[in-house]
């Protein structure tokens, strides 16, 4: 009860903003239906809600799917209603066609108001062309409201709350490698590393989401920035994860897990947005030299603490190997913007 409560304190605005601005956008449309005169009105406000649950890229997505799928249901109704007089019949026909369409498209978002358009089709006596444009006045009306609504959203103020969060997430990952280095010198003792492991783990699949519909509402520049580089960051914590069900498995920390723990101090120190850990990489190079030539283990246990302890070094490796990874990649993906962008404007200036 405690946690929703918490929840309830933090999301509260945002939650009443969003519901009430679905809320005036449905009542807006269905306001506007009835003032042109179209019937069923409601539709137009139901349309509304399904469009603007997606972001504004989604929107224009599902708009067009709309209104090219239900050229598909206007066909589907004018021919059930020719072939068959029995209603449920003609009904059940269309709805075959209608879904047919839809899963061969892969156009399932636009299912819902099409067979809601379907029920208005099969609920008059005779069908006409008139009933079919004013299914489509509907479906224009509902989603051009949608879309208004959709596009006036400052994303200017969510990026700058996704920078915020990279610096929260820099933090709390240089947090999880001190807390490594505690559970190493405390002899496994140190048992705090495990909720703020899973506390991490959350709010990066949250800062994740937030990305997503970051980069769906945002036109212009690097929209996908953020996203990219929180499921980078989600990789790392999933290596730190396994790194430490390594140290679980020991019986006792051996005298080389004060050299491990030194490193990651070291280590901790470069977890920052644009560093590029190739100097890390080399002293980890290093690092597994000097293992090599320690004296071998003589009993059962040190060998397998030993084992334990040289898996957490090469879990290490990957943490610095998938941020390296990652600008590797970014840096090509920045390149070929660059290139797009520069070729936009040399095409405007041709036309010019």
């Amino acid at each position: 009860m405690k946690e929703i409560a918490e929840k309830f304190k933090k999301g509260w605005w945002h939650w009443g903003i969003y519901a009430l601005k679905i809320a005036l956008g449905s009542s807006v449309a269905i306001f506007i239906a009835n003032i042109i005169g179209l019937q069923f009105a409601t539709q137009a406000g139901v349309i509304c809600v399904f469009s603007m649950l997606a972001t504004a890229k989604d929107t224009i997505k599902i708009s067009f799917v709309r209104l090219v799928s239900y050229i598909v249901t206007a066909v589907a109704a004018a021919i059930a209603f020719y072939f068959f007089k029995s209603e449920w019949l003609a009904y059940g026909v269309y709805i075959f066609i209608t879904l047919f369409f839809a899963e061969m498209m892969g156009w399932q978002a636009a299912l819902a108001a099409n067979v809601v358009a379907g029920t208005h089709f099969f609920s008059i006596d005779v069908f006409a062309f008139d009933v079919v444009i004013n299914e489509f006045y509907i479906i224009c009306l509902g989603q051009l409201v949608a879309l208004i609504l959709n596009t006036m959203r400052n994303t200017d103020e969510q990026e700058v709350q996704l920078r915020t969060a990279i610096r929260d997430i820099q933090g709390r990952m240089q947090g999880l490698l001190l807390d490594t280095i505690d559970y190493i010198e405390s002899d496994g003792q140190n048992k705090q590393i495990w909720p703020e492991l899973k506390e991490t783990m959350e709010l990066l699949n949250h800062y994740i989401l937030k990305s997503a519909e970051y980069e769906g509402n945002k036109f212009e520049g690097d929209a996908g920035y953020f996203l990219r580089y929180f499921e980078m960051r989600r990789n790392q914590l999933m290596v730190i994860r396994n790194l430490h069900g390594e140290l679980r498995r020991m019986k006792e920390m051996p005298v080389q897990a004060q050299v491990i723990a030194t490193y990651i101090a070291y280590m901790s120190e470069y977890v920052t947005e644009l560093n590029v850990p190739t100097k890390q990489l080399e002293y980890m190079d290093e690092l597994f030299k000097q293992m090599a030539n320690e004296p071998l283990p003589v009993t059962r246990s040190e060998f397998e603490n030993r084992a334990c302890l040289y898996h957490v070094l090469m879990d290490l490796e990957d943490f610095l190997i998938i941020k390296k990874r990652y600008l590797e990649e970014e840096e090509k993906y920045q390149k070929n913007l660059r290139e797009l962008e520069e070729w936009k404007k040399n095409y405007v200036d041709l036309h010019d």
